[in-house]
């Protein structure tokens, strides 16, 4: 299993910057074609063509330099490259891998491994992450066994867990990936795990995700269950007229500070929720618009952000709720997380979605 070192920074400082929306243009990169019929008869649709992973005939249907067309037990083919360990990636394409030889026939043109698509659930929600008659498993990268990740091979049935189904049938554009336990820096001990790790990719249901300096982050890193949870929460915000979800950070194998206790970001269960941006061109963020140690905001932006940690809380989107009420260290964002056996916010006592108590 590999370790993704997709770590997001804690920040805690004040004085983050407070930026107006823009609006960025997505390029999906899908070619239409078609090519031989299905079980069915009807043709197959083919909508991305011309790069690792997708459908060939010949090695001229596979456009970059070094292709190779994968004819055989490969179904309506497969462009690929000879690899020794990685491969290159194209945007508005699935991520590709260097998969190791055993998985090839023997015929296969390749050495140590040959490049093919990661499992993409954007690309291909309808047939479990991958082209139709490929299937989404894990295979080992070539000259690094270690390394583990889900990658679409010929004739293969996928092993998809019932998780990332469900993420599927949502609409919810993702990439199932692997992530190996690791241990924060001084705290040997301890076990960072992520159970069910994908990448959860932006636009997530038509909501943008910006770290909170306004930079897009095309793809977040967390649990299976944490991307349900963050799909829930954009879609109650979009309601809203929210169009972006601005945070500080998910997955990062680091304690809570001043404890020798794992932080949940390190099981990639939380989320740390700076602000939002709204069609109207308008911004509520936690650190300008939070008013402290009241449950009556002065303004509409400090009303939305305290209304929506509560219908958060109502709904059981979260476990664990922390507003800037709670401490300084929050001060900035909301801290959201899937703490297990907590029913709600309402389990912990003070309640810390209104005024500090003294903690």
């Amino acid at each position: 299993m590999i370790w993704l070192a997709l770590a997001c920074s804690d920040f805690r400082s004040k004085g983050l910057p407070h930026l107006t929306p823009e609006r960025l243009p997505l390029d999906t990169g899908h070619v239409e074609d078609s090519d031989e019929p299905d079980d069915t008869g009807e043709p197959i649709e083919e909508s991305l063509v011309g790069w690792i992973g997708s459908p060939c005939d010949t090695v001229d249907d596979c456009d970059y330099e070094g292709a190779i067309c994968l004819t055989e037990g490969f179904p309506r083919g497969t462009c690929s490259m000879d690899c020794e360990l990685y491969c290159p990636d194209e945007d508005g394409f699935p991520l590709t891998f260097c998969v190791e030889e055993p998985e090839f026939p023997n015929s296969a043109p390749i050495g140590d491994g040959g490049c093919l698509s990661r499992c993409d659930f954007g690309a291909y929600p309808d047939t479990q992450g991958c082209r139709q008659d490929y299937g989404c498993v894990e295979v080992a990268r070539a000259n690094e066994p270690t390394t583990i990740v889900p990658a679409c091979l010929p004739n293969r049935e996928p092993e998809i867990a019932d998780c990332l189904t469900e993420l599927a049938d949502r609409g919810i554009d993702f990439e199932p990936t692997t992530v190996a336990d690791t241990s924060p820096a001084d705290f040997p001990e301890l076990t960072c795990h992520i159970e069910e790790p994908v990448y959860i990719k932006s636009p997530l249901l038509g909501v943008t995700l910006r770290y909170y300096e306004g930079t897009e982050t095309t793809r977040v890193l967390g649990s299976c269950e944490m991307a349900h949870a963050l799909a829930d929460t954009v879609e109650d915000v979009k309601e809203h007229g929210v169009t972006d979800l601005l945070h500080i950070g998910t997955y990062n194998c680091r304690v809570i500070a001043d404890t020798s206790t794992l932080s949940r970001h390190a099981y990639g269960d939380a989320i740390d929720i700076y602000g939002f941006w709204f069609e109207d061109g308008s911004t509520a963020i936690l650190e300008e618009d939070w008013d402290h140690d009241t449950s009556s905001q002065s303004s509409w932006e400090g009303q939305m952000l305290y209304d929506a940690a509560y219908r958060w809380h109502d709904n059981k989107y979260w476990n664990i709720i922390l507003t800037p009420n709670y401490n300084s260290v929050h001060d900035n964002h909301f801290h959201v997380d899937l703490t297990p056996n907590r029913d709600s916010i309402a389990f912990w006592e003070p309640f810390f979605i209104g005024p500090n108590t003294g903690h």
